[in-house]
């Protein structure tokens, strides 16, 4: 509990989402009142909430403009930002969506006396500069620090827990699949016009479970003009994070090698699908390992014993 925050009005914006679900719930513990606001159609929430009745409340917006936004964030006492893609389409592009959003939100929080603003934004960003993911990820923190100068940047590993998107859909692939493509390796070089093939090289994560980034996001709100990488207990590349899948399943599949180009390759073709299970711009970031040493640290200043995917996976998997 963190008992500064106890009785403030939060907005949340993206709180339908994974983590913003999470979040919610846990600011809900914490007697806060929330609004949350999205971009879906529907109002109704698709997660459990223990909450006192009228604690929620839950809006929509469909254009960001400076007018609605004011009128979201009007007595508002702390704001955080969720809002995020990680593939565009016709309607949502990285620009728009990592840099002009943020940038309205920031300066309405500003405008209406708003005193704590937080950003989720992702870790490594500055490192990745050749996915447009990053640079757009990049670009947004600049365009809120602008109009916020004040604000709280948080910047998570790949984030594992009850609803997300990462462990779940692999899990969900081997439902069906007799393989898991262990995207990265081998890495392949050339000596001469020889290729060498280098089955030791492996992308690597450090995966923050997302009790404890949202316990973190609440416990640093209230600071001031801050911008944290986080990142969980443990380093592991896909391998590993497939066997830890598969024990919490009791299976055995396969591991199909698929080097970065072949990757490249078929993320062309997939990225065709309404939801592209991978593109050619998240081949790109798997390009740079999502880790940071500084981020356990960071972590463990405000969160007790941070908890790892191995310990948490059978619980939600």
């Amino acid at each position: 509990m963190n008992e500064k925050i106890s009785g403030k009005k939060v907005v949340v914006f993206g709180g339908k989402g994974f983590i913003g679900s999470h979040l919610v719930n846990l600011l809900c513990k914490n007697s806060c009142q929330v609004d949350i606001v999205t971009r879906s159609d529907s109002k109704k929430l698709d997660f459990f909430l223990g909450c006192e009745p009228g604690q929620v409340s839950v809006k929509k917006i469909e254009k960001f403009s400076e007018s609605k936004v004011d009128y979201l964030v009007q007595n508002a006492d702390v704001v955080f930002n969720l809002i995020g893609i990680l593939f565009e389409t016709k309607k949502n592009t990285f620009s728009d969506v990592h840099i002009n959003i943020p940038r309205v939100i920031a300066a309405s929080a500003k405008k209406n006396g708003v005193r704590n603003f937080i950003h989720l934004s992702a870790l490594n960003i500055e490192k990745s500069i050749t996915s447009f993911y990053s640079n757009s990820k990049l670009s947004g923190e600049e365009a809120i620090k602008e109009k916020f100068q004040d604000c709280v940047i948080i910047r998570p590993s790949v984030v594992f827990g009850k609803r997300d998107s990462f462990t779940n859909f692999f899990t969900s692939m081997s439902n069906f699949s007799p393989f898991l493509p262990l995207i990265g390796t081998p890495e392949i070089k050339k000596k001469g016009f020889i290729p060498i093939l280098n089955f030791t090289k492996k992308v690597k994560f450090q995966p923050v479970y997302v009790g404890d980034l949202v316990s973190f996001m609440i416990k640093t709100c209230l600071l001031k003009k801050k911008i944290f990488d986080l990142s969980g207990p443990t380093i592991h590349s896909f391998d590993e994070i497939f066997d830890i899948i598969l024990e919490a399943k009791k299976r055995k599949r396969l591991y199909l090698p698929i080097p970065f180009f072949l990757a490249r390759i078929l993320a062309f073709f997939m990225e065709i699908m309404p939801k592209p299970p991978l593109t050619r711009d998240q081949v790109r970031l798997l390009e740079y390992d999502n880790i940071s040493a500084k981020g356990f640290e960071n972590l463990k200043k405000f969160v007790k014993n941070p908890s790892s995917l191995k310990t948490i996976a059978e619980t939600y998997l």
